[in-house]
């Protein structure tokens, strides 16, 4: 019976926002689902590939970026650059949201906690915040207003320029221009989707990815990824593929499924990666592991962008 149910509950979120206006949404093909083991409280948030290594953060651990290794049955999260801030900070409450790098292998950190961005030497022996809080620039755009829900995944576009996401309820986008004195901060609230999305969910953005002058959008709560195409005034959803089927699928799910789990999103030229955050959740076929999951896609060439 249970399995019935979550067969129908799958089947209803598929039904319920599987249309897009205009074009219509690619599912991607899985490659591999491996599950991903690592410290005590992992819990991946964001992803990216730097020096050719696949790299993510973890929520809970605010001095490690962790390298992703793909073995043939699962993934390890081992320590990768370890640093340390000047500043004294509590324990896991910079929260770091998103990772970057740029074309020198410096890493870049939102911390959702103190709207900075962080970055991280390669070797880790440089730490600086490069950004103060960019929590006003936000407000002032009507954006920040739920507690958890404000920075949640950054790229890097250019030397000294970002583009980075806000959350939810309302979603948004920042653009980030370093090189202009003082710096330049443009920020749109984009809280429409043309996703039909489950009920009780929000339009959100969990991650961004930035590749030959596009912007792709993880959409975690609609299990999708949309090309982002700024029109001088807002943003659009373009191009968007769907990973809904493999999330949702007897074999993926979690035993919590109100919200999407997706944290982190970033391809090569062959793949699309998504790691998923279940925050402890047991998974439904094995209520033993409660282990996160890295999906390996592969990346469609028809509407690429």
């Amino acid at each position: 019976m249970g399995r019935l149910i979550r067969v129908l509950f799958s089947a209803l979120i598929f039904l319920s926002h599987t249309a897009v206006t205009g074009d219509a949404l690619i599912p991607l093909k899985l490659e591999k689902a491996l599950p991903v083991e690592g410290p005590k409280d992992i819990q991946p948030s964001g992803l990216t590939i730097c020096n050719n290594a696949l790299v993510t953060v973890s929520d809970k651990h605010d001095h490690t970026i962790f390298q992703v290794k793909l073995m043939d049955d699962r993934a390890v999260l081992a320590p990768y650059v370890e640093f340390k801030l000047s500043e004294p900070v509590t324990e896991n409450k910079l929260d770091f949201e998103g990772i970057t790098c740029d074309d020198a292998g410096n890493f870049y950190l939102i911390s959702e906690t103190s709207f900075r961005i962080l970055r991280v030497s390669a070797t880790g022996e440089d730490v600086s915040w490069v950004t103060p809080s960019l929590r006003s620039y936000g407000e002032e755009k009507g954006l920040f207003q739920v507690p958890n829900a404000y920075l949640e995944g950054l790229t890097w576009v250019g030397p000294n320029k970002f583009i980075l996401a806000v959350e939810r309820q309302p979603r948004g986008i920042i653009e980030l221009d370093m090189n202009k004195v003082p710096y330049e901060v443009s920020v749109y609230s984009y809280d429409t989707t043309q996703l039909k999305l489950p009920k009780g969910r929000n339009p959100d953005f969990s991650d961004l990815f930035f590749e030959d002058n596009r912007l792709y959008a993880l959409e975690r709560g609609a299990y999708a990824i949309c090309q982002l195409v700024h029109n001088g005034q807002e943003f659009e959803e373009k191009n968007c593929w769907s990973y809904e089927a493999l999330e949702t699928s007897d074999a993926l799910w979690y035993l919590d499924m109100a919200f999407g789990r997706a944290e982190g999103l970033c391809m090569d030229k062959d793949h699309v990666f998504i790691i998923l955050d279940n925050n402890g959740d047991a998974r439904a076929l094995d209520p033993n592991d409660r282990r996160p999951l890295l999906l390996i896609m592969e990346r469609p060439t028809a509407k690429a962008g």
